[in-house]
């Protein structure tokens, strides 16, 4: 059976970047830089790839992608194959499609082939395009490949062309402005797949969504929206605007509106927002409502529960259908180490109430406004406190 390998090649050249960071570690529209050629070739069939050069950046890319100093090294890790792929390492808009097609012409017609750029630079030479395919009977041609070409210009003559785009053919990031412009092109086409899927963009030029991001159908994402990391949104969410969430899981039918979220979990039709921050380790349970400057850190939040003005939740266990009334907050650090609290099912938290941790609020109990409940000072499920420190008023009546 056919087996194509890849060498994609990093040559070193000036540092345009000016940077400290290997120009392939740099990211570009949510992932290293050197990913996205080494996805495309994947995707066109490759099953084994091998990054040859001699930059910085192979040092730091060793364990994530087999590299090698030269191609004749390159060539022996390979083996027996019937074709190679061959594509710079910073060709970023490389279409899998395309190399597929280069493919099977070159393994029909058992030669080289190379794409018709049709385009001249400004001194009118022929651009250089990014990648090329040679049949493993041709293997000699990249066997002494000098410059910064893909190939010498000695093989280029017999070398037949197929017809792509020849702009995302020739680019090539080799400074700052080439890595925007691959990013905004990159961009284009992740929302251009979302939107074939079913997915609403209101205002697709203000969106970012990195590579990773999966969208669930008729979800809705308003201006202005950031979705980064391995972000996960469900079906008919609402996400926006103003909004940035990174690393985290948003159900079916969230509503998220001008937050921020970071490693967190918004269960099915949880409310988030405005203004709300959930930092990592935040479970906004199903049903559940933030609102404007309120922030959870290492959180549950649970079903039904409510904190919808002016809270800090953190190392916090919140129980079901609970209340947490405007500028409460848990006092969790004593200047040394965290400590947790939690708050029973169905317990009403005064406004300005603060929960000194640790400390227990059991179900059904309610914080009179203003109380000061200090560590240690639990509360028993029904009781009813009030005052600073908190002191019991009565039970609860049922």
């Amino acid at each position: 059976m056919a087996r194509l390998a890849a060498i994609l090649i990093d040559r070193k050249r000036d540092d345009k970047f000016r940077s400290g960071t290997p120009k392939l570690l740099h990211p570009c529209a949510g992932q290293p830089l050197w990913r996205w050629a080494h996805d495309a070739v994947t995707r066109a069939g490759a099953q084994g790839v091998v990054l040859v050069g001699d930059s910085e950046g192979l040092a730091a890319l060793k364990g994530q992608v087999d590299t090698a100093a030269t191609f004749e090294e390159a060539l022996g890790r390979l083996g027996q194959v019937s074709g190679y792929l061959v594509a710079f390492a910073d060709a970023a808009l490389l279409v899998p499609e395309d190399l597929a097609a280069l493919v099977r012409e070159g393994s029909d017609a058992g030669e080289a082939r190379l794409p018709n750029l049709g385009a001249e630079d400004e001194l009118g030479q022929g651009v250089e395009s990014a990648f090329v395919y040679v049949p493993a009977a041709a293997r000699e041609i990249l066997s002494g490949v000098p410059g910064p070409g893909l190939l010498p210009k000695s093989a280029k003559a017999g070398v037949s062309a197929v017809e792509v785009d020849p702009y995302e053919a020739a680019l090539r990031v080799v400074d700052r402005r080439d890595l925007a412009d691959a990013e905004a092109w990159l961009r284009g086409r992740i929302i251009d797949a979302h939107l074939e899927a079913g997915v609403t963009f209101v205002d697709p030029a203000t969106c970012y969504i990195d590579a990773q991001v999966t969208l669930g159908r008729d979800t809705v994402i308003h201006p202005f929206t950031f979705l980064t990391g391995e972000t996960a949104v469900g079906q008919r969410c609402q996400v926006g605007p103003f909004t940035r969430v990174h690393s985290s899981r948003l159900e079916d039918g969230c509503v998220v509106e001008q937050s921020v979220l970071d490693r967190a979990h918004v269960r099915k039709l949880a409310v988030v927002g405005p203004w709300t921050r959930l930092r990592a380790g935040s479970d906004v349970g199903e049903g559940a409502h933030t609102g404007n400057f309120v922030e959870l850190k290492n959180t549950r939040l649970g079903k039904g529960a409510k904190a919808g003005h002016l809270s800090y939740l953190g190392d916090a266990d919140i129980g079901d259908e609970a209340n947490i009334g405007a500028g409460s907050i848990t006092a969790n650090y004593d200047g040394r180490a965290k400590h947790a609290s939690s708050v029973g099912k169905g317990a009403f938290i005064g406004s300005g109430s603060i929960l000194v941790a640790p400390v227990k609020i059991g179900d059904g109990a309610v914080t009179g406004a203003g109380s000061v409940v200090l560590k240690g000072r639990d509360v028993p499920a029904g009781g009813v406190v009030a005052g600073v420190p908190a002191r019991e008023l009565r039970p609860k009546k049922s």
